[in-house]
């Protein structure tokens, strides 16, 4: 392949770094993915997979990948980041528009069939693609999210470290946590305690929600004051190399009444219980139905609504969890979240959710954080 007009990154191979050995593993499994599909070269447009396959944590690049070349096209702003993050990767800088440059590129690697993100791509970009490039055109559906839902070692040490903060951040808020305060001061509070202990930032809007209001699971904090007696649904999570934590816990301002206690502990159970049967093989349906079935005999499944888990990676919400109707099984290596809940109107809410790992032989809770009620 022609390398005229080009930036590479390095010359050769200097110390191969952990993250030079997760991006060949990447790369090494996207190859085999191709070579399954018969296809030439992937045109890669969706930047948590960009990211992911070159280790670049830039807002903007394209990665063109084939069974022997890899180049990552970025604008000017980005050379100099890329050719240091990237050094798998050739790195190239386009001017103007990156469409004509990954045209360029994949007329180089002599591409007979090319296969684009079409869960990504816009519409006005593949039409324009079109005219750029004589190629027979393979639609690609999650072609590089699938490979993420395994994570390699490098992946799951980042995310450890996210939930390692979240669980700090946690241990630190409750002994903070008071009647008078709103909402959205708790919120503030925890972003912050996230990035003194080593966030790069919050990994999604902090949510925090008291007494009805927590009857709302995706609930925004608001102006409103915490009170006394009321249960406070806490979901945030830390971001930290890229890679996010999720928690999900839910306490009590001053002692708990027998309904309190009754809900936390169905929801409690029905996670316990869940988590009992995450291991390989299992489908995601099946895990989803064993806290769904907790809670149902317990007279509360008309308030449990939402999917028990997702996938965590990436992205928060990586790829396929656990749903009724989920079609995953679980393999070694994937993390995903167990979050069961129940959600009464006019009266509020508990949901507890832990980040869990699937192992060899069975899983692996990574969140650290007590799921005792606590009765601050």
């Amino acid at each position: 392949m022609s390398r005229k007009g080009t930036r590479v990154s390095g010359k050769g191979f200097p110390e191969t770094t952990e993250m030079d050995r997760a991006v060949e593993g990447r790369l090494a499994r996207l190859r085999s993915k191709l070579a399954e599909k018969r296809l030439d070269v992937v045109l890669v447009t969706n930047m948590d997979n960009v990211r992911y396959l070159t280790g670049f944590t830039g807002s903007t690049a394209t990665a063109i990948v084939s069974k022997s070349d890899a180049v990552l096209l970025v604008d000017s702003r980005y050379t100099l980041q890329a050719s240091e993050q990237c050094r798998r990767f050739q790195v190239r800088e386009y001017k103007d528009s990156v469409l004509p440059a990954a045209a360029c590129v994949v007329k180089e690697m002599k591409t007979r069939r090319l296969a684009f993100e079409a869960d990504h791509m816009s519409y006005a970009d593949h039409r324009k693609l079109r005219t750029l490039l004589s190629v027979r055109y393979y639609g690609a559906l999650r072609f590089v999210d699938d490979l993420r839902l395994v994570k390699d070692s490098q992946e799951v040490a980042a995310i450890r470290q996210a939930v390692a903060i979240s669980d700090k951040c946690f241990e630190d808020v409750i002994g903070r946590i008071k009647p008078g305060m709103s909402e959205r001061e708790l919120a503030i509070d925890m972003d912050f305690c996230m990035r003194r202990h080593g966030a790069d930032k919050p990994a999604f809007d902090t949510i925090v929600a008291a007494g009805p209001h927590a009857a709302f699971p995706h609930a925004q904090p608001s102006d409103r004051i915490l009170e006394a007696g009321q249960l406070v649904k806490m979901d945030f999570g830390a971001e930290y190399g890229q890679y996010p934590s999720d928690l999900t816990r839910t306490v009590c301002l001053g002692k708990a009444d027998a309904k309190q206690r009754e809900v936390y502990n169905t929801v409690l159970q029905a996670q316990l219980k869940a988590i009992d049967v995450v291991r390989p093989g299992a489908a995601g349906k099946d895990v989803d139905a064993v806290a769904r079935d907790h809670i149902a005999a317990a007279g509360y499944g008309e308030y449990f609504g939402h999917g028990l888990g997702h996938s965590l990676g990436r992205g928060v919400h990586d790829g396929p969890g656990f749903s009724r109707t989920s079609t995953i099984i679980l393999e070694p290596g994937m993390v995903m979240t167990v979050e069961p809940g129940i959600y009464i109107p006019d009266w509020g809410g508990v949901r507890i959710e832990d980040d869990v790992l699937v192992t060899e032989s069975g899983c692996e809770i990574l969140t650290g954080a007590t799921k005792e009620l606590l009765e601050l």
